[in-house]
């Protein structure tokens, strides 16, 4: 390794000096900044920006993808930090290192780090092929997420049993902290301290949800768990209130005028918040220019406001199984901002002009004041897809034509072509699940898809050009959604099976383009499935972030999210920025102020997006729990939908939910995992599982309180008895 060269000045050694005293932890250019005592809208702050990217060059210093800065590259060192997740009786911590993003750790190895903890792991020797293992060595920050479970007292002691399995340890409730709470009662909890690995951590009792196992006692537990919030401030509401009224006709001159276009809304059955519309218009030369129509929501919610600091808090609406937990108060998110059928409406517009490859050749963004013509389910769009027939038919074909034709160019472009399946619940008047249902991609749902990723990929491909008319360098501040490229130490585990089955890989890390063919290689084998959700666990998690990488799934240079701000911040802030840029160029003091503004919101958004999914996939495994207990022993067909060291998950045909049948519990044989061919295997009868295998099980249990259901297996000769 060459010699890191020498600073030449004063300040890059104050640096160097404060990263020393920081490391490992990597610092981001404000707290770097408050170290210094310089202040952001000063021409210090602009200089010491200047410096660091100088140092970086230099190779002074390194600079994270994430915009964070070090003594050198975290690859180099064998100590990181990150927050620690815990999932399959094993942590992960998210490093955000080049080298190793992902640390895996032990349970034995967690010293005292419990879920959400910011740690410090330090990588243990490192083997070739296999993922890497560390020890955590401190933990630097405590997670302040309440904990949700269930009061379980002896005479002298009592425990709080989590209701998640990220905590693999009870929690002791010191008598003095456990004030009303009895014997079963559903509880939220704040940690109190855990210091030595052999005795249990100690928790307090926040709240008295009920008594474990009432269905709303449950569901009530995945508010609080996640904490999430059950209404607006009143200042809020009254706000969102008091903004909720179209303008008068003067203000809507201002704008382009589109209430005699047709425009529709395509959107699933129960859905209250349009957000996006669509138009198309048939140009003399053949090529078709698709209107994307998105909801205004800036035009009434203003910078800094009340209402927008809480959608900022929020940064996303929240879809549990019994209720939604929106981003907005619902006079704007359901009302005023939903783009309703025959109700005057902002938007905020862009219209790509696509030639007959389905390629945009031109572009333009405005805002607009639309009247939604008509409004269609995505099974009435699906059924004039099918049939040809229906209101609307010349438009709603014409659409999918181009939308089809926008997908096959995105396929031949490098986007992946995942099949991904998503569970709905039918419930009942006390909002009890009664019913699952496994929701699949179909036309009308591609068609609708197809025109909001072009929107978000034109939107950001503007967001170029306007930097390239107003900057000397660089490009404007802005939020980009990004997907990374896949981990390889995932990655090769799966393509070296798939490299077994005849197909051909290549070396290295593929390209998305390349893994796509890979998928349609292997569309007509048995082991497609397997190979499908394999790659999908392999690919990094798209994010927000204020530096544009690509996006590796879709296969796209540039994206960002424009076409969902009812619902998402990210888009909001889109929106703000698109108006401010196309006004005119922004003072250089703003433009600092936004270039740190973007990069907080970006994290931010990331992370309450990552609690969100985290929210509403407990409260999935809730309603699969209560609708497993009302066919407790009930024997059903099912399909293996993950293969792992303890046991396989298997999805029941006629329930449509996921049980997990414990290794334990098949009977017929002794069963090893099979790593590298994601299967288990009978020692002694060769019987193989893996992703797709059928087989008959029986639910053996249900448990509301941890959300768990339990398979036991049955033999073809029980099942006909």
């Amino acid at each position: 390794m060459p010699p890191t060269p020498k600073p030449n000045d004063e300040l890059s050694e104050r640096i160097l000096e404060i990263l020393k005293s920081s490391a490992p932890e990597m610092m981001k250019l404000n707290d770097l900044a408050k170290a210094l005592q310089i202040k952001s809208d000063s021409k210090e702050y602009d200089a010491l920006r200047i410096k660091l990217n100088d140092m970086d060059q230099r190779k002074q210093i390194y600079k994270s993808t994430r915009r964070r800065f070090g003594l050198r590259p975290l690859g180099e060192i064998s100590a990181f930090t990150g927050i620690m997740r815990f999932q399959y009786n094993r942590g992960m911590v998210e490093t955000g290192a080049k080298d190793f993003p992902t640390v895996y750790v032990r349970e034995q190895d967690l010293n005292t780090a419990l879920d959400g903890d910011r740690v410090r792991v330090k990588l243990l020797a490192l083997k070739k092929g296999k993922k890497p293992y560390g020890t955590i060595t401190e933990v630097l920050q405590r997670s302040e997420m309440p904990i949700t479970g269930t009061i379980d007292c002896d005479d002298d002691f009592c425990f709080l049993i989590p209701d998640d399995d990220k905590y693999p340890i009870d929690f002791l409730i010191p008598k003095r902290k456990l004030g009303k709470a009895v014997h079963g009662d559903k509880v939220i909890c704040r940690f109190l301290k855990w210091e030595d690995r052999h005795k249990s951590p100690e928790a307090e009792i926040m709240e008295i949800l009920g008594r474990s196992g009432d269905p709303s006692v449950e569901f009530k537990g995945i508010m609080k768990e996640f904490n999430l919030p059950n209404s607006f401030p009143d200042a809020v509401e009254r706000l969102a209130k008091e903004v909720a009224v179209i303008p008068d006709e003067k203000t809507l001159k201002q704008r382009r005028d589109l209430r005699d276009l047709t425009i529709i809304t395509i959107d699933p059955d129960d859905a209250k918040d349009f957000d996006d519309a669509l138009s198309l218009q048939i140009l003399p030369n053949g090529n078709k220019v698709l209107g994307v129509h998105i909801a205004d929501v800036t035009a009434y919610v203003d910078e800094d406001s009340a209402l927008d600091q809480e959608a900022l808090k929020r940064a996303t609406s929240t879809y549990l199984v019994d209720r939604v937990v929106p981003m907005l108060p619902e006079s704007l998110s359901n009302v005023i901002c939903s783009l309703q059928p025959n109700q005057v409406r902002l938007a905020f517009s862009v219209f790509m002009e696509c030639d007959t490859q389905g390629k945009v050749v031109s572009y333009d963004i405005d805002e607009t004041v639309i009247k939604s013509t008509k409004r269609f389910t995505y099974a009435e769009a699906q059924e004039i897809i099918d049939t040809g027939h229906g209101a609307l038919q010349e438009l709603v074909l014409e659409l999918h034509s181009l939308a089809t034709l926008m997908r096959e160019k995105r396929y031949r472009s490098g986007g992946v072509d995942f099949v991904t399946q998503e569970t709905k619940f039918v419930l009942d008047e006390h909002k009890n699940p009664v019913k699952a249902v496994l929701k699949s991609r179909t036309d009308a749902t591609s068609l609708v898809e197809e025109c909001m990723l072009l929107a978000n990929q034109t939107v950001a491909i503007a967001l170029q050009d306007m930097s390239k008319n107003v900057l000397k360098k660089g490009t404007l501040p802005f939020i980009y959604r990004v997907h990374d490229e896949p981990d390889m130490l995932k990655l090769k585990g799966v393509l070296g099976f798939v490299r077994q089955l005849g197909i051909t890989v290549p070396n290295g890390t593929p390209s998305s383009n390349q893994l796509h063919q890979i998928l349609q290689q292997a569309g007509h084998l048995p082991e497609i499935m397997v190979i499908n959700q394999f790659l999908l666990r392999s690919m990094a998690k798209a994010i927000y972030l204020e530096e544009n990488i690509g996006h590796y799934g879709l296969g796209f240079t540039h994206y960002t999210h424009f076409t969902s701000p009812i619902r998402r911040y990210p888009d909001v802030i889109v929106h703000r920025l698109l108006k401010e840029y196309m006004l005119s160029k922004p003072s250089d003091q703003r433009l600092r102020y936004l270039q740190d503004y973007v990069v907080e919101a970006a994290s931010h958004c990331s992370l309450r997006e990552r609690l969100a999914v985290d929210a509403e996939r407990a409260s999935i495994r809730l309603a699969s729990a209560q609708l497993a207990m009302r066919y407790k022993g009930g024997i059903f067909n099912g399909t293996v939908t993950g293969v792992t060291s303890f046991g396989l998950f298997v999805l029941m045909d006629e329930l449509n939910i996921e049980g997990l049948l414990h290794m334990s519990d098949l009977s017929d044989d002794y069963y090893y995992f099979d790593e590298s061919q994601f299967r288990l295997v009978g020692k002694k009868t060769k019987k193989v599982f893996r992703i797709g295998t059928k087989l008959t099980v029986r639910i053996s249990n249900a448990n509301i309180d941890k959300r768990q259901i339990d398979l036991t297996f049955v033999e073809q000769e029980e099942e006909s008895e």
